[in-house]
Protein backbone atom coordinates (compact mmCIF):
# COMPACT_ATOMS: atom_id res chain seq x y z
CA UNK A 1 0.00 0.00 0.00
CA UNK A 2 1.23 3.41 -1.13
CA UNK A 3 0.89 6.38 1.15
CA UNK A 4 -0.05 9.39 -0.53
CA UNK A 5 1.68 12.41 0.41
CA UNK A 6 -0.98 14.81 1.31
CA UNK A 7 -1.74 18.26 -1.09
CA UNK A 8 -1.19 21.86 0.17
CA UNK A 9 -4.59 22.79 1.91
CA UNK A 10 -5.37 19.73 3.94
CA UNK A 11 -6.09 19.87 7.50
CA UNK A 12 -4.06 18.05 9.87
CA UNK A 13 -5.10 18.04 14.11
CA UNK A 14 -3.19 17.46 16.71
CA UNK A 15 -4.58 16.99 20.69
CA UNK A 16 -2.38 16.83 23.39
CA UNK A 17 -4.35 15.13 26.23
CA UNK A 18 -2.63 16.02 29.48
CA UNK A 19 -2.74 15.78 33.00
CA UNK A 20 -4.13 19.08 33.73
CA UNK A 21 -5.33 20.49 30.52
CA UNK A 22 -6.52 18.74 26.90
CA UNK A 23 -5.28 20.80 24.03
CA UNK A 24 -6.58 20.67 20.17
CA UNK A 25 -4.42 22.29 17.43
CA UNK A 26 -6.28 22.69 13.62
CA UNK A 27 -3.68 23.44 10.85
CA UNK A 28 -3.59 23.71 7.10
CA UNK A 29 -0.71 22.65 5.10
CA UNK A 30 0.59 25.37 2.88
CA UNK A 31 3.25 25.66 0.38
CA UNK A 32 6.65 24.36 0.91
CA UNK A 33 5.66 21.98 3.38
CA UNK A 34 4.77 24.42 6.05
CA UNK A 35 1.85 24.49 8.57
CA UNK A 36 -0.63 27.48 8.97
CA UNK A 37 -2.66 27.33 12.79
CA UNK A 38 -6.34 28.29 12.18
CA UNK A 39 -7.72 27.00 15.06
CA UNK A 40 -7.48 26.32 18.80
CA UNK A 41 -9.28 24.79 21.35
CA UNK A 42 -8.01 24.01 25.24
CA UNK A 43 -10.05 22.97 28.25
CA UNK A 44 -8.99 22.46 32.08
CA UNK A 45 -9.89 19.07 32.70
CA UNK A 46 -7.34 18.54 35.77
CA UNK A 47 -7.33 14.87 34.81
CA UNK A 48 -4.68 14.21 37.23
CA UNK A 49 -6.53 15.21 40.33
CA UNK A 50 -9.02 12.34 39.80
CA UNK A 51 -6.16 9.62 40.66
CA UNK A 52 -7.34 8.16 43.89
CA UNK A 53 -4.83 6.29 46.49
CA UNK A 54 -5.04 3.43 44.51
CA UNK A 55 -3.50 4.92 41.07
CA UNK A 56 -7.19 4.80 39.48
CA UNK A 57 -8.75 7.64 37.82
CA UNK A 58 -12.23 8.48 39.56
CA UNK A 59 -15.32 8.10 37.45
CA UNK A 60 -15.29 12.22 37.92
CA UNK A 61 -12.56 12.68 36.05
CA UNK A 62 -13.20 10.60 33.34
CA UNK A 63 -16.35 12.12 32.17
CA UNK A 64 -14.65 15.71 32.96
CA UNK A 65 -12.11 14.32 30.03
CA UNK A 66 -14.93 12.21 28.23
CA UNK A 67 -17.43 15.48 28.12
CA UNK A 68 -14.49 17.61 26.52
CA UNK A 69 -13.38 14.70 23.88
CA UNK A 70 -16.95 14.52 22.96
CA UNK A 71 -16.98 18.60 22.03
CA UNK A 72 -13.55 18.29 20.62
CA UNK A 73 -14.71 15.65 18.19
CA UNK A 74 -17.39 17.99 16.47
CA UNK A 75 -14.25 19.86 15.55
CA UNK A 76 -12.92 16.65 14.17
CA UNK A 77 -15.68 15.05 12.29
CA UNK A 78 -14.69 16.21 8.92
CA UNK A 79 -10.72 15.65 9.25
CA UNK A 80 -9.88 12.07 8.30
CA UNK A 81 -7.91 10.08 10.81
CA UNK A 82 -4.63 9.89 8.97
CA UNK A 83 -4.49 13.22 9.32
CA UNK A 84 -5.40 13.40 13.26
CA UNK A 85 -3.14 12.36 16.07
CA UNK A 86 -4.23 12.56 19.59
CA UNK A 87 -1.37 12.07 22.17
CA UNK A 88 -1.63 10.84 26.24
CA UNK A 89 1.08 11.56 28.75
CA UNK A 90 1.58 11.28 31.91
CA UNK A 91 -1.66 10.18 33.89
CA UNK A 92 -2.53 8.27 30.97
CA UNK A 93 1.04 6.54 31.74
CA UNK A 94 0.68 6.13 35.43
CA UNK A 95 -3.02 5.23 35.83
CA UNK A 96 -4.20 1.71 36.89
CA UNK A 97 -7.17 1.51 35.02
CA UNK A 98 -5.55 3.30 32.14
CA UNK A 99 -6.87 0.61 29.33
CA UNK A 100 -10.64 1.10 30.26
CA UNK A 101 -10.76 4.85 30.28
CA UNK A 102 -8.57 4.66 26.60
CA UNK A 103 -11.28 2.78 25.33
CA UNK A 104 -14.03 5.37 26.30
CA UNK A 105 -11.77 8.00 25.52
CA UNK A 106 -11.72 6.90 21.81
CA UNK A 107 -15.17 6.12 21.50
CA UNK A 108 -15.72 9.94 22.69
CA UNK A 109 -13.38 11.19 20.54
CA UNK A 110 -13.38 9.25 17.40
CA UNK A 111 -10.22 9.21 17.09
CA UNK A 112 -7.29 6.47 18.21
CA UNK A 113 -5.20 7.84 21.52
CA UNK A 114 -1.74 7.27 21.21
CA UNK A 115 0.08 6.85 24.80
CA UNK A 116 3.90 8.65 24.30
CA UNK A 117 6.54 7.92 27.05
CA UNK A 118 8.18 10.87 28.69
CA UNK A 119 11.03 10.94 26.28
CA UNK A 120 8.71 11.31 23.48
CA UNK A 121 6.87 13.76 25.44
CA UNK A 122 10.69 15.86 25.96
CA UNK A 123 11.17 15.30 22.04
CA UNK A 124 7.65 16.73 20.97
CA UNK A 125 7.89 19.78 23.15
CA UNK A 126 11.07 20.90 22.18
CA UNK A 127 9.61 19.93 18.24
CA UNK A 128 6.97 22.25 18.96
CA UNK A 129 8.96 25.30 20.65
CA UNK A 130 11.55 24.64 17.94
CA UNK A 131 9.01 25.08 14.95
CA UNK A 132 7.51 28.49 16.91
CA UNK A 133 11.10 30.47 17.57
CA UNK A 134 13.36 31.92 15.12
CA UNK A 135 16.16 29.87 13.61
CA UNK A 136 19.01 30.53 15.52
CA UNK A 137 22.61 28.12 16.19
CA UNK A 138 22.30 28.93 19.69
CA UNK A 139 21.56 26.36 22.32
CA UNK A 140 18.59 26.49 24.04
CA UNK A 141 17.45 24.96 27.48
CA UNK A 142 13.29 24.41 27.07
CA UNK A 143 11.31 23.96 29.90
CA UNK A 144 7.49 22.34 29.92
CA UNK A 145 5.89 22.25 33.30
CA UNK A 146 2.47 20.01 32.74
CA UNK A 147 0.13 18.78 35.23
CA UNK A 148 2.05 15.62 36.35
CA UNK A 149 5.07 15.95 35.05
CA UNK A 150 8.20 18.31 34.22
CA UNK A 151 10.55 17.77 30.79
CA UNK A 152 13.89 19.40 30.37
CA UNK A 153 15.13 19.89 26.89
CA UNK A 154 18.65 21.02 25.57
CA UNK A 155 18.33 21.19 21.40
CA UNK A 156 20.42 23.16 18.69
CA UNK A 157 17.92 24.08 15.98
CA UNK A 158 15.50 21.17 15.28
CA UNK A 159 17.84 18.71 17.44
CA UNK A 160 17.43 17.89 20.69
CA UNK A 161 20.99 17.29 22.46
CA UNK A 162 19.48 15.89 26.29
CA UNK A 163 16.33 15.68 27.58
CA UNK A 164 14.38 14.25 30.78
CA UNK A 165 10.88 14.12 31.61
CA UNK A 166 10.14 14.08 35.03
CA UNK A 167 7.54 13.11 37.94
CA UNK A 168 6.72 15.73 38.77
CA UNK A 169 4.13 18.32 37.75
CA UNK A 170 1.99 21.19 38.98
CA UNK A 171 -1.52 19.21 39.63
CA UNK A 172 0.40 16.59 41.34
CA UNK A 173 2.44 18.92 43.76
CA UNK A 174 -0.30 21.00 44.61
CA UNK A 175 -2.38 18.10 45.75
CA UNK A 176 0.60 16.75 47.50
CA UNK A 177 1.93 19.80 49.07
CA UNK A 178 -0.71 22.21 49.11
CA UNK A 179 -3.68 20.41 50.55
CA UNK A 180 -7.23 22.80 50.81
CA UNK A 181 -5.56 25.18 48.78
CA UNK A 182 -3.01 26.67 52.07
CA UNK A 183 -0.33 28.45 50.76
CA UNK A 184 2.36 28.55 53.75
CA UNK A 185 6.08 29.25 54.05
CA UNK A 186 6.76 25.79 55.15
CA UNK A 187 4.98 24.14 52.36
CA UNK A 188 6.24 26.01 49.76
CA UNK A 189 10.14 25.49 50.97
CA UNK A 190 8.87 21.66 51.08
CA UNK A 191 7.73 22.05 47.84
CA UNK A 192 10.89 23.21 46.86
CA UNK A 193 13.40 20.91 48.58
CA UNK A 194 11.31 17.79 46.67
CA UNK A 195 11.77 20.05 43.04
CA UNK A 196 15.27 20.20 43.98
CA UNK A 197 15.45 16.72 44.86
CA UNK A 198 14.01 15.29 41.63
CA UNK A 199 16.73 17.56 39.42
CA UNK A 200 19.41 16.06 41.62
CA UNK A 201 20.38 13.54 39.09
CA UNK A 202 20.54 15.36 36.32
CA UNK A 203 21.97 18.94 37.28
CA UNK A 204 25.89 18.23 36.28
CA UNK A 205 24.79 16.75 33.09
CA UNK A 206 22.53 19.71 31.91
CA UNK A 207 25.51 21.81 32.94
CA UNK A 208 28.02 20.17 31.08
CA UNK A 209 25.77 20.36 28.01
CA UNK A 210 24.97 23.99 28.90
CA UNK A 211 22.75 26.58 26.87
CA UNK A 212 22.89 30.16 25.82
CA UNK A 213 18.54 30.37 26.02
CA UNK A 214 16.02 29.44 28.18
CA UNK A 215 12.31 29.23 26.93
CA UNK A 216 9.10 28.18 28.83
CA UNK A 217 6.48 26.67 26.79
CA UNK A 218 3.75 25.72 29.45
CA UNK A 219 0.53 27.67 30.46
CA UNK A 220 2.40 27.77 34.17
CA UNK A 221 5.11 29.73 32.88
CA UNK A 222 2.51 31.59 31.09
CA UNK A 223 0.76 32.14 34.05
CA UNK A 224 4.09 33.19 35.94
CA UNK A 225 5.01 35.71 33.79
CA UNK A 226 1.86 37.48 33.45
CA UNK A 227 2.03 37.81 37.15
CA UNK A 228 5.41 38.81 37.32
CA UNK A 229 4.20 41.95 35.28
CA UNK A 230 1.12 42.51 37.22
CA UNK A 231 3.20 42.84 40.35
CA UNK A 232 5.49 45.40 38.81
CA UNK A 233 7.92 43.85 37.26
CA UNK A 234 8.49 45.92 33.86
CA UNK A 235 10.44 42.69 31.53
CA UNK A 236 8.53 40.89 28.79
CA UNK A 237 11.01 37.74 30.71
CA UNK A 238 10.78 36.32 34.08
CA UNK A 239 13.77 37.21 36.39
CA UNK A 240 14.77 36.67 39.61
CA UNK A 241 12.69 39.66 40.81
CA UNK A 242 10.05 38.56 39.44
CA UNK A 243 9.80 34.99 41.22
CA UNK A 244 10.87 37.03 44.58
CA UNK A 245 7.80 38.59 44.12
CA UNK A 246 5.41 35.79 42.98
CA UNK A 247 6.70 33.73 46.31
CA UNK A 248 5.98 37.04 48.48
CA UNK A 249 2.46 37.67 46.83
CA UNK A 250 1.40 34.03 47.51
CA UNK A 251 2.63 33.49 51.18
CA UNK A 252 0.49 36.69 51.49
CA UNK A 253 -2.35 35.29 49.88
CA UNK A 254 -2.51 32.47 51.51
CA UNK A 255 -4.74 30.39 49.78
CA UNK A 256 -5.24 29.52 46.23
CA UNK A 257 -9.41 30.78 46.55
CA UNK A 258 -7.66 34.62 47.02
CA UNK A 259 -5.22 34.31 44.35
CA UNK A 260 -7.06 37.54 42.49
CA UNK A 261 -4.34 38.09 39.44
CA UNK A 262 -4.39 34.55 38.16
CA UNK A 263 -6.87 32.71 36.06
CA UNK A 264 -9.63 31.36 37.90
CA UNK A 265 -9.19 27.67 36.79
CA UNK A 266 -5.56 27.77 37.17
CA UNK A 267 -5.65 28.77 40.75
CA UNK A 268 -6.03 25.14 42.43
CA UNK A 269 -2.66 24.56 41.04
CA UNK A 270 -0.64 27.41 40.69
CA UNK A 271 1.55 27.01 43.66
CA UNK A 272 2.74 23.84 42.87
CA UNK A 273 3.95 25.09 39.33
CA UNK A 274 5.10 27.86 41.32
CA UNK A 275 7.73 25.90 43.63
CA UNK A 276 8.75 23.92 40.03
CA UNK A 277 9.81 26.31 37.77
CA UNK A 278 10.98 28.45 40.84
CA UNK A 279 13.45 25.63 42.52
CA UNK A 280 14.78 24.79 38.73
CA UNK A 281 15.39 28.33 38.15
CA UNK A 282 17.58 28.44 41.28
CA UNK A 283 18.72 24.76 40.70
CA UNK A 284 20.51 25.64 37.43
CA UNK A 285 21.00 29.12 38.60
CA UNK A 286 19.16 30.65 35.71
CA UNK A 287 18.83 34.51 35.04
CA UNK A 288 16.24 34.56 32.27
CA UNK A 289 13.13 32.48 31.17
CA UNK A 290 11.49 33.59 27.91
CA UNK A 291 7.88 32.20 26.80
CA UNK A 292 7.04 30.41 23.51
CA UNK A 293 3.45 29.50 22.61
CA UNK A 294 4.86 26.16 20.56
CA UNK A 295 4.75 23.17 23.17
CA UNK A 296 3.74 19.56 22.93
CA UNK A 297 0.11 20.27 20.36
CA UNK A 298 2.59 22.02 18.28
CA UNK A 299 5.50 19.24 17.80
CA UNK A 300 3.01 16.84 17.25
CA UNK A 301 1.23 18.48 14.77
CA UNK A 302 4.57 18.99 13.31
CA UNK A 303 5.43 15.50 13.84
CA UNK A 304 2.46 14.35 11.86
CA UNK A 305 3.25 17.02 9.12
CA UNK A 306 6.82 14.94 8.62
CA UNK A 307 4.92 11.75 8.82
CA UNK A 308 2.21 12.50 5.81
CA UNK A 309 5.38 14.22 3.65
CA UNK A 310 7.48 10.43 4.27
CA UNK A 311 9.77 12.40 6.66
CA UNK A 312 8.88 9.64 9.71
CA UNK A 313 10.60 10.45 13.18
CA UNK A 314 10.19 6.33 13.68
CA UNK A 315 12.28 6.04 10.75
CA UNK A 316 14.59 8.33 12.19
CA UNK A 317 15.01 6.74 15.70
CA UNK A 318 15.67 2.78 14.42
CA UNK A 319 18.23 4.35 11.83
CA UNK A 320 19.52 5.71 15.15
CA UNK A 321 19.34 2.31 17.01
CA UNK A 322 20.64 0.09 13.65
CA UNK A 323 23.84 2.51 14.11
CA UNK A 324 23.83 2.42 17.20
CA UNK A 325 24.16 -1.12 17.75
CA UNK A 326 26.31 -1.40 14.44
CA UNK A 327 23.84 -4.18 13.60
CA UNK A 328 23.98 -5.63 9.89
CA UNK A 329 22.28 -3.43 7.57
CA UNK A 330 22.68 -5.33 4.26
CA UNK A 331 21.18 -8.55 6.52
CA UNK A 332 18.42 -6.58 7.31
CA UNK A 333 17.55 -5.39 3.94
CA UNK A 334 17.47 -8.75 2.49
CA UNK A 335 15.02 -9.97 5.41
CA UNK A 336 13.23 -6.82 4.52
CA UNK A 337 12.87 -7.50 0.89
CA UNK A 338 11.69 -10.92 1.97
CA UNK A 339 9.17 -10.15 4.20
CA UNK A 340 7.86 -7.33 2.08
CA UNK A 341 6.74 -9.89 -0.73
CA UNK A 342 5.25 -11.89 1.61
CA UNK A 343 3.24 -8.89 2.79
CA UNK A 344 2.05 -8.11 -0.44
CA UNK A 345 0.39 -11.23 -1.31
CA UNK A 346 -1.72 -11.80 2.61
CA UNK A 347 -2.01 -7.85 3.13
CA UNK A 348 -5.80 -7.98 2.05
CA UNK A 349 -6.95 -11.79 3.73
CA UNK A 350 -4.76 -10.89 6.69
CA UNK A 351 -6.29 -7.22 6.81
CA UNK A 352 -2.68 -5.91 7.16
CA UNK A 353 -3.41 -3.08 4.32
CA UNK A 354 -2.65 -0.25 6.34
CA UNK A 355 0.91 1.49 6.06
CA UNK A 356 1.46 0.84 9.68
CA UNK A 357 2.02 -2.81 9.02
CA UNK A 358 3.99 -2.44 6.43
CA UNK A 359 6.06 -0.04 8.35
CA UNK A 360 6.18 -1.90 11.93
CA UNK A 361 7.67 -5.21 9.89
CA UNK A 362 10.11 -3.55 7.81
CA UNK A 363 11.60 -1.74 11.58
CA UNK A 364 11.46 -5.17 12.73
CA UNK A 365 13.77 -6.67 10.30
CA UNK A 366 16.20 -3.57 10.75
CA UNK A 367 16.36 -4.27 14.30
CA UNK A 368 15.81 -8.07 14.74
CA UNK A 369 19.44 -8.97 15.41
CA UNK A 370 19.59 -6.38 18.07
CA UNK A 371 19.52 -8.85 20.92
CA UNK A 372 22.69 -10.72 19.76
CA UNK A 373 24.64 -7.22 20.83
CA UNK A 374 24.38 -8.58 24.31
CA UNK A 375 24.67 -13.24 22.95
CA UNK A 376 23.61 -14.93 20.06
CA UNK A 377 21.74 -17.75 23.18
CA UNK A 378 18.33 -16.27 23.13
CA UNK A 379 19.16 -12.87 21.60
CA UNK A 380 15.21 -12.61 20.53
CA UNK A 381 14.38 -12.27 23.96
CA UNK A 382 17.36 -10.07 24.74
CA UNK A 383 16.09 -7.98 21.68
CA UNK A 384 12.39 -7.85 22.61
CA UNK A 385 13.62 -6.63 25.82
CA UNK A 386 16.20 -3.85 24.29
CA UNK A 387 13.00 -2.30 21.90
CA UNK A 388 10.54 -2.46 24.88
CA UNK A 389 12.30 -0.49 27.02
CA UNK A 390 14.80 1.93 24.54
CA UNK A 391 13.77 5.27 24.20
CA UNK A 392 13.16 5.25 20.50
CA UNK A 393 12.07 8.39 18.56
CA UNK A 394 8.59 8.94 17.45
CA UNK A 395 6.84 5.76 18.73
CA UNK A 396 4.04 5.56 21.09
CA UNK A 397 3.81 2.89 23.91
CA UNK A 398 1.25 0.67 21.92
CA UNK A 399 4.29 0.73 18.45
CA UNK A 400 6.68 0.02 20.44
CA UNK A 401 5.41 -2.46 22.35
CA UNK A 402 4.11 -4.73 19.34
CA UNK A 403 7.92 -4.26 17.69
CA UNK A 404 9.22 -5.29 20.61
CA UNK A 405 7.04 -8.06 20.18
CA UNK A 406 7.62 -8.96 16.63
CA UNK A 407 11.60 -8.67 17.63
CA UNK A 408 10.66 -11.00 20.41
CA UNK A 409 9.11 -13.55 18.34
CA UNK A 410 11.20 -14.08 15.54
CA UNK A 411 12.68 -17.65 16.30
CA UNK A 412 12.50 -20.77 18.19
CA UNK A 413 9.13 -21.09 19.89
CA UNK A 414 6.44 -18.98 18.81
CA UNK A 415 5.01 -16.83 22.11
CA UNK A 416 1.71 -16.74 21.51
CA UNK A 417 0.57 -16.01 24.72
CA UNK A 418 2.76 -12.38 24.58
CA UNK A 419 0.50 -11.16 22.17
CA UNK A 420 -2.60 -11.36 24.88
CA UNK A 421 -1.59 -7.21 25.90
CA UNK A 422 -2.23 -6.35 22.62
CA UNK A 423 -5.15 -4.78 22.13
CA UNK A 424 -7.89 -7.20 20.54
CA UNK A 425 -8.24 -5.10 17.60
CA UNK A 426 -4.17 -5.37 16.49
CA UNK A 427 -3.75 -8.81 17.90
CA UNK A 428 -4.38 -10.90 15.05
CA UNK A 429 -2.51 -8.28 12.63
CA UNK A 430 0.68 -8.53 15.30
CA UNK A 431 0.64 -12.38 15.04
CA UNK A 432 0.39 -12.28 11.44
CA UNK A 433 2.74 -9.89 11.05
CA UNK A 434 5.26 -12.02 13.10
CA UNK A 435 4.47 -15.46 10.99
CA UNK A 436 5.55 -13.50 8.38
CA UNK A 437 9.13 -12.11 9.51
CA UNK A 438 10.05 -15.84 10.50
CA UNK A 439 8.99 -16.62 6.81
CA UNK A 440 11.76 -14.14 5.62
CA UNK A 441 14.27 -14.86 8.03
CA UNK A 442 13.96 -18.71 7.18
CA UNK A 443 15.03 -17.84 3.42
CA UNK A 444 17.82 -15.75 4.83
CA UNK A 445 20.18 -17.41 7.33
CA UNK A 446 22.47 -17.66 4.64
CA UNK A 447 23.26 -13.67 4.89
CA UNK A 448 23.94 -13.85 1.56
CA UNK A 449 22.25 -11.93 -2.09
CA UNK A 450 21.68 -15.59 -3.34
CA UNK A 451 18.33 -14.78 -5.43
CA UNK A 452 15.05 -16.18 -3.39
CA UNK A 453 12.97 -18.14 -4.99
CA UNK A 454 9.31 -17.58 -6.53
CA UNK A 455 7.37 -17.82 -3.73
CA UNK A 456 3.33 -18.15 -3.36
CA UNK A 457 1.82 -17.48 -0.02
CA UNK A 458 -2.01 -17.68 0.25
CA UNK A 459 -3.44 -17.83 3.64
CA UNK A 460 -6.89 -18.13 5.80
CA UNK A 461 -7.16 -17.02 9.55
CA UNK A 462 -4.69 -20.00 10.47
CA UNK A 463 -3.60 -21.86 7.90
CA UNK A 464 -0.82 -20.48 5.78
CA UNK A 465 0.08 -22.82 2.10
CA UNK A 466 3.64 -21.59 0.81
CA UNK A 467 4.35 -23.00 -3.12
CA UNK A 468 8.18 -23.25 -3.96
CA UNK A 469 9.77 -24.56 -7.15
CA UNK A 470 10.90 -28.02 -6.66
CA UNK A 471 14.52 -27.09 -8.44
CA UNK A 472 15.03 -24.29 -5.76
CA UNK A 473 14.55 -26.77 -3.08
CA UNK A 474 16.18 -29.71 -4.17
CA UNK A 475 19.34 -27.52 -4.11
CA UNK A 476 18.31 -25.68 -0.52
CA UNK A 477 17.65 -28.54 1.97
CA UNK A 478 18.98 -26.75 4.61
CA UNK A 479 16.02 -23.97 3.95
CA UNK A 480 13.38 -27.12 3.35
CA UNK A 481 14.64 -28.27 6.74
CA UNK A 482 14.22 -24.53 8.40
CA UNK A 483 10.93 -24.38 7.00
CA UNK A 484 9.51 -27.81 8.37
CA UNK A 485 10.79 -26.56 11.80
CA UNK A 486 9.07 -23.67 11.70
CA UNK A 487 5.96 -25.26 10.63
CA UNK A 488 6.34 -27.23 14.30
CA UNK A 489 6.36 -23.96 15.91
CA UNK A 490 3.63 -22.85 13.82
CA UNK A 491 1.44 -25.93 14.89
CA UNK A 492 1.91 -25.46 18.42
CA UNK A 493 0.67 -22.02 18.29
CA UNK A 494 -2.59 -23.27 16.11
CA UNK A 495 -0.94 -22.62 12.82
CA UNK A 496 -0.62 -24.60 9.69
CA UNK A 497 1.74 -24.15 7.76
CA UNK A 498 1.82 -26.36 4.41
CA UNK A 499 4.93 -26.50 1.30
CA UNK A 500 3.95 -27.40 -1.90
CA UNK A 501 6.25 -27.61 -4.41
CA UNK A 502 6.01 -27.00 -8.15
Amino acid sequence: MIQQVPAAGQTLAALDLGSNSFHMVIAEQVAAGGLQIIDRVKEMVRLNAGLDESGNLSEDSQLRALDCLQRFSQRLRDIPSSQVRAVGTNTFRAAHNSAEFISRAEDALGHHISVISGHEEARLVYLGAAFSLEISGRRRLVIDIGGSSTELIIGQGHDTVTMDSLYIGCVSMSRQYFPEGLITPDRLGRAKAAVCQELEPIVQRYRRKGWEEVVGTSGTIRAVDDLSRALGVKRDWVGMEGFERIERWLLKRGHVDRLDLVAEQRRPVFPGGVAIISAIFSTLALERLDCTSGALREGVLYDLNGRLRNSDSRDQGVDAMVTRFNLDRDQAVRVQNTCLRLLVQVARTWQLEEIIWRKLLTWACLLHEIGTTIAFSQNHKHGGYIIENADIDGFSRQQQRVLSLLVRSHRQKFPLELFGNVPKPLRDKAIHSAILLRLALAFNRGRTDAPIPSMDLEVSANRLRLELEKDWSEDHPLTMMDLETEAGFLAQAGFELEIGLA
